[in-house]
């Protein structure tokens, strides 16, 4: 019984890290229409090689889910500041 655990370590490691999120936020806010261009200038910087898919799949886990939380409380600041406004 104790060989069929699920012991921790299985599988391959993400490519992309925690670690590599601000240059990643900030090369894919400098081309934001061109992700293969973003792609070639992180690979030089971070000195990884990855595929287009990964770089897409990760922005799409922690940049826009980042960006995407920030224009909400923005958004929740102009809703009260206009509601508060309105009032008067």
């Amino acid at each position: 019984m104790a060989g069929l655990e699920t012991r921790p370590g299985r599988g391959r490691k993400a490519i992309l890290q925690e670690q590599d999120l601000e240059s990643v936020r900030q090369v894919v806010a400098q081309h934001r229409q061109r992700l293969s261009v973003a792609k070639t200038e992180l690979e030089q910087a971070l000195g990884k090689s990855f595929s287009q898919e990964t770089l897409a799949r990760f922005v799409k886990k922690t940049v826009d889910s980042t960006s995407v939380c920030e224009n909400a409380r923005a958004a929740s600041r102009m809703r009260k500041f206009t509601h508060s406004k309105s009032k008067a």
